[in-house]
């Protein structure tokens, strides 16, 4: 799973619980599969074509192999 918003490029990776990000953003609870237009962070199954992973996602999970071995 992903989270994603619009009208940023830019997706992010769950946490283990999948109501926060990696970079800590809140995710609303619902999975949306299609492109939509809201400010708000979604559940998304597949991942997002066109976009960039988050920096600060990408950081946090690096770190997290680093210390335990698994992303």
């Amino acid at each position: 799973m992903y989270a994603k918003g619009s009208p940023r490029d830019v997706y992010h990776l769950l946490a283990p619980q999948q109501n926060r990000t990696l970079c800590g953003l809140s995710v609303a609870p619902i999975i949306i599969d299609r492109p939509v237009s809201t400010a708000t962070l979604h559940l998304t199954s597949e991942k997002p074509h066109n976009s960039t992973l988050c920096e600060d996602c990408e950081k946090a999970e690096v770190a997290a192999f680093q210390n335990d071995g698994t992303a």
